[in-house]
């Protein structure tokens, strides 16, 4: 009997243990900053893009002329800005000026990510894109994996036109407490990206894509998440495809149901 009491007290302890390392290294497991600082991006350079720092944000910009709209890209939790150059090839069609979005932590930034920052940024950039553009175009924001949850909270601030999310979710505490169920991981998190409430805070037209194997995300998170939205929302499930090969996989769904969601909209008079 004592031996059993014993063996309860270790178990009990060793848990406790893993739950504070949780609660005080999260950020290790939930960002994954790396590559190239920002500005010393050769893939950005030979896309066309150059790197901007302006009023308190940091992202690359390919313009293009006689562009009818932008393109804003808040990328995944790994790597940084850097690795994204995919997304001039996935929307090469498109009459836009395109922006990818250095979140403050990555990129050689000494900053701590984080919600907080990830979602600042989010609306400064839409902010800074919108006191900028003379032409007054409208703003479609592409959220990747983590940053679904950055583009719907700036679509809630305003100056937003459409959301295109890559990967979406519920919140991150939901998709974590899916992982580590036998954890209180939703009492512990610090960086939930509640999703679900912002997604029914805003009336802006949202189109989703998600990878019906995504085991990183599962997809039932997407199903979820397209009903919390207040306006349009449309779910466009990629067959045959996971969390990291979505954007090659469904290349050309993405691409043509983009093209259908931006016209129908009635906002941009040439695509």
């Amino acid at each position: 009997m004592k031996s059993i009491l014993q063996i309860a007290i270790y178990g009990l302890g060793f848990y406790g243990l893993i739950v504070v390392a949780m609660y005080f290294f999260q950020e290790k497991m939930m960002f994954f900053p790396g590559g190239a600082g920002f500005g010393k991006c050769r893939a950005m350079e030979v896309s066309g893009a150059r790197a901007v720092q302006a009023d308190g944000v940091r992202y690359y910009l390919r313009e293009q002329e006689g562009a009818e709209f932008w393109l804003v890209v808040f990328h995944g939790n790994a790597g940084n800005a850097c690795d994204r150059t995919y997304f001039f090839n996935l929307f090469r069609d498109f009459k836009a000026n395109m922006v990818v979005l250095e979140y403050p932590g990555y990129g050689d930034d000494p900053a701590r990510p984080g919600e907080k920052a990830f979602c600042d940024g989010a609306v400064k950039l839409v902010s800074h894109l919108r006191k900028n553009d003379r032409d007054n175009r409208p703003v479609f924001l592409v959220g990747e994996s983590i940053g679904t949850g950055a583009a719907t909270w700036a679509a809630t601030q305003g100056g937003v036109d459409g959301l295109i999310l890559i990967s979406a979710y519920t919140s991150l505490a939901d998709v974590a407490q899916a992982h580590y169920f036998w954890l209180p991981v939703k009492m512990l998190m610090r960086h939930p990206f509640r999703a679900d409430l912002w997604a029914g805070e805003t009336d802006t037209p949202a189109i989703l894509f998600h990878g019906v194997k995504d085991d990183i995300i599962p997809i039932k998170f997407a199903r979820q998440q397209v009903n919390n939205f207040k306006g349009q929302a449309e779910l466009v499930e990629i067959p045959n495809c996971g969390h990291n090969d979505i954007v090659d996989a469904g290349e050309g769904v993405i691409r043509e149901k983009v093209g259908a969601f931006i016209k129908a909209l009635g906002v941009v008079q040439g695509n």
